[in-house]
């Protein structure tokens, strides 16, 4: 039994394994998101946000824990790709639309802590801390010596989670509120601040040699060789992260250009 999911060397097989710190992470954003969501669903939140943002939380645990968390500790950059997704792109703004009618309301309207919510909340610096950690996370001296350590594994993926709130935030809580951030400026946000992820998918679709030791170093997978695995992961960023950023584009345009409101949540104040 290990507490998190780390690259183990050992060969693949499909025994069940354990992890506890997974278990209990995903328990605490049960806990968290139980909690926030029933205030927002008290302040208006739709049933369809709130089951949405349960699917997040078992979508966060089923690419954690086993089988895929441990193949994408050590096995599979494939593997690794869906993580990225699923735990930046896809669960972050699940979990925040279901609740941010309460994140909304419980923010503090004066004060060290809503200086620093508007600092990091700015959309420029939301983009630009997102990038940085979708940069930081796949460059391949970090991977190769944080997937090793059960703690550097779990950094890598929380910091996906975050990073992915963080980018999300100004999108769909929009608090502190900003006029000039309208649904046109988000639609153009979204796409710049997920261009850097699209270029790192390029680079693993074009490498001729694989870029990371610990997927080409590891046990033979019988289904692909590591650099067919290599690619096959950078399709998923590519596509898949595509089909994320872009159809929630087009939903926000046509709810926009449909004259059709709730990006910002009534109880959000309208000014900084």
């Amino acid at each position: 039994m290990q507490w998190w999911c780390s690259a183990s060397g050992k060969p693949w097989t499909w025994e069940p394994q354990y992890y506890p710190g997974v278990w209990l992470m995903v328990a605490l954003l049960a806990v968290t998101f139980h909690t926030l969501s029933r205030r927002s669903r008290a302040l208006g939140a739709s049933r369809a946000a709130y089951w949405g943002g349960w699917t997040a939380v078992g979508l966060v645990w089923q690419v954690l824990d086993w089988p895929l968390g441990p193949l994408a500790a050590g096995y599979l950059a494939s593997a690794h790709a869906v993580q990225f997704v699923a735990l930046a792109l896809v669960a972050p703004p699940l979990l925040l639309l279901a609740t941010r009618q309460a994140l909304a309301a419980a923010m503090p309207t004066r004060g060290p802590g809503r200086q620093l919510l508007h600092l990091v909340t700015q959309p420029i610096i939301a983009g630009v801390l997102f990038n940085l950690v979708a940069i930081g996370t796949h460059v391949p001296a970090v991977v190769d010596g944080l997937m090793p350590s059960q703690v550097g594994a779990f950094v890598i993926d929380t910091l996906w989670l975050v990073g992915g709130l963080v980018l999300w935030w100004p999108i769909i809580v929009a608090v502190p509120a900003r006029a000039w951030f309208s649904v046109p400026v988000r639609m153009l946000y979204l796409f710049l601040s997920t261009l850097v992820h699209t270029g790192i998918a390029m680079v693993m679709l074009v490498r001729a040699f694989p870029m990371y030791g610990i997927y080409e170093l590891a046990p033979p997978w019988p289904v692909w060789s590591p650099l067919e695995d290599q690619h096959l992961a950078g399709g998923v960023m590519e596509l898949a992260g595509a089909a994320v950023i872009f159809g929630i584009i087009t939903v926000m345009f046509f709810r926009w250009s449909g004259g059709v409101a709730g990006d910002v949540p009534p109880s959000a104040p309208r000014r900084d």
